[in-house]
This record gives C-alpha cells, sequence and structure tokens, in this order.
C-alpha cells in the first residue's frame, strides 16, 4: 500500500515564526496493513532521504532497509 502524505507543521513556532516539529496522519487501514493499531509504540529511523516508521518490539526489531 502507498499513499501521497503531507508532513504537516505541528507544535509552538519559534521567535523566527518556524516550525521544528512535524506530524503525519496514518489512517487506521494503513495501522491494519502493517499489524499496528493506534496507541503502539514505535520506533523511528532516519536514514537518507526515507523516514521508517517500526513496530516497537525488541524481539523482532529489522535494522536491514
Amino acid at each position: 500500500m502507498v499513499r501521497k502524505k503531507k508532513l504537516s507543521p505541528s507544535g509552538a513556532k519559534d521567535e523566527d515564526g518556524e516550525y521544528h516539529n512535524v506530524h503525519i496522519n496514518i489512517h487506521e487501514d494503513e495501522l491494519d496493513v502493517a499489524g499496528m493499531e493506534i496507541g503502539d509504540e514505535v520506533f523511528v529511523r532516519v536514514r537518507d532521504n526515507k523516514i521508517i516508521i517500526q513496530k516497537a518490539d525488541a524481539d523482532d526489531v529489522e535494522h536491514e532497509f
């Protein structure tokens, strides 16, 4: 499943009026496909040109992408 998303500004602006955080909305049908539920803890990995969100299951952590 692939859906185009927008990184929406989030949180307070700094003294220059700039945001430093974003959020992304992930629908429950997308979570179902990923085997996740609302409220699950996740690992967020940042790689060259990628943001990877993975369920925070210490027994099943993937390191190679």
